[in-house]
């Protein structure tokens, strides 16, 4: 499918969806520091729009610090800060906590109360007792990159609800003694950001986003820790060994 034919797909203001390729193009390495970007009236030949859309789009990057016109050179691409450490999406309970090294839970929380466990969970059974819920944001490197929905039964967040509250709760519950996890179950579903979780992580509505689900239970089945959680769309990194 042609470029021109897949923007005329998108309900958004062409304008930004040229911004967005070119955005791409540049975090992609396509356009390095200092390379020239094509003429205007080669981008508007490219997309088939208007020389004027691809204007706002070039400002619009401009805006961002991304781009720079040079006075009898046209624009140029400007120097990119340094990627974010990407976030990979582990299949194995072990190398979650080296995943979470580092980062800080915050501590303006968004929810902590009693609650029901949400939907119908793929594995366990609920503790009869119930469950608290905190629901709160991660950071990394001064960026909220992921909206957590913790459930833990109530047993086992009265004994640390402390620490629970104050720090990363899968470190917390893998690393205390009195917990004995026998099986755990991940989920993943790509999806697109609503407009509370684009506002709370800095993103605009429709972004992508992947939704995960974890589940923690013990030798009984029953399950003592339910996370949902939103991740940025570009914090998210899957890896798989596929001769392991």
């Amino acid at each position: 499918m042609t470029p021109q034919n897949v923007l005329r797909q998108s309900r958004a203001p062409l304008y930004l969806q040229v911004a967005e390729i070119l955005r791409q193009r540049i975090a992609r390495g396509t356009w390095r520091e200092g390379d020239l970007l094509p003429t205007l009236s080669d981008l508007a030949n490219e997309f088939s729009v208007a020389k004027i859309t691809v204007r706002q789009a070039v400002k619009l990057l401009e805006q961002e610090g991304l781009l720079a016109p040079r006075r009898g050179r046209g624009t140029t691409v400007l120097p990119q800060a340094p990627a974010q450490r990407p976030l990979k999406v582990e299949t194995r309970l072990a190398d979650l906590l080296e995943v979470y090294s580092g980062d800080t839970p915050d501590l303006v929380g968004l929810e902590d109360r009693r609650a029901e466990l949400p939907g119908s969970p793929e594995i366990g059974t609920p503790a009869p007792e119930g469950y608290h819920l905190l629901r709160r944001m991660h950071s990394r490197e001064g960026q909220h990159y992921c909206i957590i929905a913790i459930y833990c039964a109530v047993p086992v967040f009265e004994r640390h609800a402390a620490r629970l509250r104050e720090e990363l709760a899968l470190p917390v519950l893998l690393r205390s003694p009195d917990i004995d996890i026998r099986k755990a179950h991940q989920t993943l579903v790509i999806g697109k950001s609503d407009d509370e979780t684009a506002s709370l992580l800095g993103l605009a509505i429709g972004d992508p986003v992947a939704n995960v689900r974890r589940i923690l239970c013990d030798a009984s089945g029953q399950i003592l820790y339910l996370a949902d959680v939103i991740y940025r769309g570009d914090y998210i990194r899957l890896e798989m060994d596929l001769l392991a």
